[in-house]
């Protein structure tokens, strides 16, 4: 009876215990993060998501969602800045170091720069500008570089220029997740630790000229999150096989050998020739 009472009380204990609470998501955008909503969730099994993503939604009215929270998650993902206006890059600046001191320094946030054609001649790089100068100086903000992925053919756009394909927004949504980990990363037990200074001892009358053990060096800082994008795999270049058989300065070889071959070819049809006329 006794076994019996302590296991139903084992039971019961277990039922109680809360289970371990799953990584929060606070997403917020605009109708790129409409698109690219589904990937990431389907990237981030056994996360609470919550999204807040509509079309056409500018930085001021995306940040003001934010606010309105009560709480904020463990982690922030922002894709907007696409639907200001270009000449707004001070504002936009403004916006983005709001969104971190709403986040606080505990809580990781990742924002997507900006790809879109020049607006009435006015291009968006000075917002992607203000995002890597405040993430050099901001730890816990991981900008992803959905630009760069776009210029070097790593995602591809559609005729507007502005929204992904469905590739695309995989692919985005793939950077998106990279960044979330580097920011768990750079924040894990372990990640970084400071030595502790050395006790000072007495010198041994014995051995005066005793050398001294050198100062530890203060541990590096963890280096601030800046830019993520996928890791790419490097195709072979396609020139490789035909460099081997190429000469120094990068011409082919062979239609001199070809050429070669045909004097030495006509020499000994002509010494034939010769050696037949003499024979007959």
């Amino acid at each position: 009876m006794g076994r019996a009472a302590a296991l139903i009380a084992a039971i019961a204990l277990a039922a109680a215990a809360p289970a371990a609470a799953a990584p929060g998501l606070l997403h917020v955008g605009d109708s790129l993060a409409v698109g690219s909503d589904p990937w990431l969730r389907s990237l981030l099994p056994g996360w609470d998501v919550t999204t807040s993503a509509r079309k056409s939604r500018p930085t001021a009215v995306g940040v003001a969602i934010i606010d309105r929270r009560p709480s904020l998650p463990h982690s922030l993902v922002v894709e907007l800045g696409t639907n200001d206006g270009p000449r707004s890059a001070p504002q936009f600046a403004a916006y983005v170091r709001h969104v971190l001191a709403l986040a606080g320094a505990k809580r990781c946030v990742v924002w997507v720069n900006i790809h879109r054609p020049p607006y009435r001649g006015v291009s968006y790089a000075g917002f992607n500008s203000a995002l890597d100068q405040i993430a050099a100086t901001s730890p816990n903000l991981a900008v992803v570089d959905w630009n760069g992925m776009v210029r070097s053919g790593r995602a591809q756009v559609g005729s507007d220029g502005v929204h992904a394909t469905a590739a695309g927004y995989q692919a985005r949504a793939q950077a998106i997740a990279q960044a979330l980990e580097g920011c768990g990363s750079q924040r894990a037990p372990g990640a970084s630790h400071t030595i502790a200074s050395a006790k000072k001892r007495h010198k041994a009358a014995a051995a005066p000229t005793r050398t001294p053990r050198p100062k530890p060096k203060p541990a590096a800082r963890p280096r601030p999150i800046k830019v993520y994008t996928p890791s790419a795999t490097k195709a072979a270049p396609a020139a490789a096989t035909t460099r081997l058989s190429a000469g120094d300065d990068g011409t082919s070889p062979w239609p001199f050998i070809a050429g070669a071959l045909a004097v030495v070819a006509l020499a000994v049809a002509g010494y034939l020739l010769a050696r037949r006329r003499r024979a007959s």
